[in-house]
C-alpha cells in the first residue's frame, strides 16, 4: 500500500487542498520552483523531462494513490521534471511545505512510506543507466 493510499481518503475531505486538471494540462514545468507536492486522488499524471528544445521524454505515468513533486520540498531545488494530466478530471490533493513537514514529523508511517518510494524510484533509475564503463 502506498503512502498516498494510506492518506488520500483522510486528506480528500480537505477540499480547499484539491485541484482539478484537464487532459494534457501542465501541473508544473521542469525547472520551475515549487513549494508543494501532489497526491493523486483520481486520474493519472505523466512526468517527463526535456531532452532538447523540441523533445519531451516520458519518465513515468503515476496512478491514483501516487505522489510527485516531493523533491522540491525536500531540497528546495527547481522541479526536475514536467508534470501533466493524462486524462480529464485528474484530481490532485496539494500538500504545501508546512503540511508536508507536519506529516513527516507527526506520522512516522508517512515518512517511511515516502522514503520507501524515493528509494524505489532511485533503484528504477539506476536500472535505466548503462553499466559503468560503457557509453550510453
Amino acid at each position: 500500500m502506498t503512502m498516498a493510499e494510506n492518506r488520500v481518503d483522510e486528506m480528500a475531505g480537505l477540499s480547499k487542498f484539491r485541484q482539478s486538471y484537464r487532459k494534457s494540462e501542465v501541473i508544473f514545468k521542469e525547472g520551475s520552483t515549487g513549494s508543494e507536492m501532489y497526491l493523486i486522488h483520481s486520474g493519472r499524471v505523466l512526468l517527463s523531462v526535456r531532452q532538447n528544445e523540441t523533445r519531451e521524454v516520458p519518465l513515468v505515468v503515476l496512478n491514483p494513490g501516487g505522489f510527485f513533486g516531493e523533491m522540491a520540498l525536500v531540497d528546495d531545488s527547481p522541479r526536475s521534471a514536467t508534470a501533466s494530466a493524462v486524462e480529464d478530471d485528474t484530481e490532485l490533493i496539494v500538500m504545501d511545505r508546512a503540511r508536508f513537514l507536519f506529516m513527516v514529523r507527526q506520522q512516522p508511517e508517512f515518512a517511511l512510506s515516502l522514503m520507501h518510494t524515493l528509494c524505489r524510484r532511485l533503484r528504477d533509475m539506476d536500472k535505466r543507466l548503462p553499466p559503468e564503463g560503457t557509453s550510453p
